[in-house]
């Protein structure tokens, strides 16, 4: 895992503009204190850390276990070379990742925030219908209260977290409530500096948040968003691949399971070529089935004939 060094003190808001807001609802009634109290007061110091890169090791991590992936790796860690040498803060620009269903998008995000050590919060698009979850709602309605991203740069102890857009493609909701309206500005840092949520009415620097939206199918995402992204088209991965996360996978579950123990140090050789026609997904879903009934059963050694498939097979990636 990667580790902090240098981290450089960034303000996420104004102390001033916070203790403004405060006093002004100490006259409001309790419900609405109830709603932006919590935020308020993890905003009561707006100081924040900006998460600085430096140790390299965890990039050749995240190619070893996701090795379909390389591309937007080798994005980051280039970035994170360059600004590392001239001592600043890990930043990126918006990142887009496309591809079919099960092959570990959201999986990948969580995972590469925590090999970099950074704070890490998903918002499932495809249950966001207003851009009030986004942006937080007006404190005038009865369910107003603060939304995503000021929740999200309130808890993180860092101004640069990974948000992650989940499904941005799936976005419903009607016009005048476009859940993908506050992303026009949050997307681009100058104008990301003033974000301001509805309910807060208070300015939020949203400048260095590390965007990350996955997606099935690119088409169904507004031009202006995807110009404002880096797009990486992910592929499944080729039989060498698909080796390479199984094992990885597997290991996994030995090193971060409590039952890993009681399990052989690789799975049999019938075992992976079962595992290899399912996506990365499906691959993580059986071996720790797999795993647990094979403890079960008093045994530690995973085979063909445990591994259960609860979904149709995907189509072979090429290895019978």
């Amino acid at each position: 895992m990667c580790t902090t060094s240098n981290n450089t003190k960034f303000n996420i808001a104004q102390r001033i503009a916070i203790e403004a807001r405060v006093t002004a609802l100490a006259r409001r009634d309790e419900d609405i204190k109830t709603r932006v109290g919590p935020i308020l007061k993890q905003l009561w110091n707006p100081e924040r850390e900006l998460h600085h890169v430096s140790d390299l090791s965890a990039f050749q991590i995240l190619r070893d276990r996701f090795p379909n992936f390389i591309q937007v790796i080798d994005l980051w860690e280039a970035t994170a070379i360059g600004l590392s040498r001239v001592g600043l803060p890990f930043q990126s620009a918006p990142v887009l990742l496309v591809g079919d269903p099960g092959l570990g998008k959201t999986f990948f995000v969580k995972e590469a925030a925590k090999a970099l050590a950074l704070p890490y919060y998903e918002l499932s698009m495809a249950t966001a219908t207003a851009s009030f979850l986004i942006s937080g709602g007006n404190l005038q309605w009865a369910q107003g209260e603060p939304g995503f991203v000021a929740k999200s740069l309130a808890e993180s102890a860092m101004a640069n977290p990974v948000l992650l857009l989940d499904e941005i493609d799936k976005v419903g909701g009607e016009n005048r409530y476009d859940p993908l309206g506050p992303f026009y500005p949050l997307l681009e840092p100058h104008s990301a500096k003033r974000f301001r949520d509805e309910a807060l009415e208070v300015e939020l620097d949203a400048s260095k948040v590390i965007w990350v939206a996955t997606a099935n199918d690119i088409n169904n995402i507004p031009s202006p968003i995807r110009s404002r992204m880096r797009v990486f088209e992910i592929t499944p991965p080729d039989p060498p691949q698909m080796r390479q996360v199984i094992k990885s996978v597997y290991q996994g579950i030995l090193d971060n399971q409590t039952y890993g123990s009681l399990l052989d140090a690789e799975i049999h050789e019938d075992a992976i070529e079962v595992l290899s026609r399912l996506g990365p997904r499906l691959v993580r879903q059986s071996l720790e089935e797999a795993s647990l009934h094979v403890i079960r059963d008093n045994r530690s050694l995973i085979q063909a004939g445990d591994i259960k498939v609860h979904q149709e097979r995907r189509t072979p990636y090429g290895f019978l």
